[in-house]
């Protein structure tokens, strides 16, 4: 019996098993290896599956260091904002008493300070706060994501454990939120909410919101870092991490990371053999998409990349700047 991280004797009574879940609250030592020691165990891979206590104590103290890193990350944040905050109220704010300003108590106060939405209670505006401040105290054991709000965690570690507890009474499709179940029963019910300029339909009335952007080029969401806009917020999320060079999505065959989930299942297809996208005329299979389209430019004669200095044109994105590094430097 060898310890899988560091090879030396892990005899069964002072081991533990990679990929058991002890304790009232489960965790996946398979999931903190990973995310740690950026190492891809899997069940009967050949290899030892068990860690020797050190081990699993070194590791434990690692994922406290990092949470303690995020938080104080977190801390440090908000205590710049503040002052910022504090230094910019006092360029612009006045000196002025009103005699006559009415007061409430603290207690009563139920509008936000910042966009004066009103809350039922106190703790509804108190996590309600959260979302302007962006302090996220709440963090994962496993991937060590962070969230606002401690049900949002709850609904997170779900992922985790394959838990999904709302069930479709009429498909039996399960769901890990029941906003997910709610939204997906719509495609059963069949309402539609349509755009009032293609006139196509969606399933819920926020995705019809989205799609509008599509026709007046609203870019609502901007990246403090290069100024970018871009017109969804998860867009935005996968731009932040070109900066950050974050790559959370790993491939389980050859553990390659992407920033984001469509690349993973992009390149996971490489490893299937799989070629999906087939050319009708001269049958050359590809299996990305973006390989296919500019195939058939081949075959079209379409040439939609255009040097602005000499007016050449080509077929491809990358031609054109490999076209422009060599030709006019």
């Amino acid at each position: 019996m060898e310890c899988r991280l560091c090879l030396g004797p892990a005899p069964a009574e002072s081991s533990v098993t990679i990929f058991q879940r002890p304790g009232p609250h489960p965790e996946c030592l398979e999931q903190r290896i990973r995310t740690c020691c950026q190492i891809y165990v899997k069940r009967g891979d050949g290899l030892p599956d068990t860690v020797c206590l050190s081990c699993k104590t070194n590791l434990e103290s690692l994922i406290s260091f990092r949470k303690a890193c995020f938080r104080s990350n977190e801390t440090s944040q908000l205590r710049l904002d503040d002052c910022l905050k504090i230094k910019t109220e006092e360029v612009l704010s006045e000196d002025v008493i009103w005699d006559d300003e009415p007061s409430l108590p603290p207690i009563h106060r139920k509008n936000s300070e910042i966009c004066l939405k009103p809350f039922p209670n106190k703790s509804e505006l108190v996590l309600h706060k959260k979302t302007h401040t962006g302090e996220k105290l709440f963090i994962c054991d496993i991937c060590l994501k962070s969230f606002m709000r401690k049900d949002t965690l709850d609904i997170h570690l779900r992922t985790h454990m394959s838990e999904k507890p709302y069930k479709c009474e009429i498909c039996l499709k399960s769901f890990t939120r029941k906003s997910y179940l709610e939204r997906h029963k719509n495609y059963h019910c069949g309402i539609k909410h349509k755009c009032d300029i293609c006139l196509k339909s969606f399933t819920q009335k926020s995705t019809v919101v989205s799609h509008m952007r599509s026709h007046t080029g609203e870019k609502p969401y901007k990246c403090e870092i290069c100024l970018k806009s871009f017109a969804h917020s998860n867009i935005l999320v996968i731009h932040l991490r070109s900066h950050t060079g974050e790559k959370p999505y790993n491939c389980e065959i050859c553990l390659k990371s992407f920033n984001n989930n469509s690349s993973l299942s992009a390149h996971k297809i490489l490893h299937a053999a799989i070629k999906p996208y087939k050319c009708d005329i001269c049958l050359r299979s590809f299996a990305r998409k973006h390989l296919f389209v500019s195939h058939l430019r081949s075959h079209t004669g379409e040439r939609p990349y255009k040097c602005e200095i000499c007016v050449k044109l080509f077929i491809r994105k990358g031609a054109l700047v490999r076209h422009l590094r060599n030709q006019h430097r």
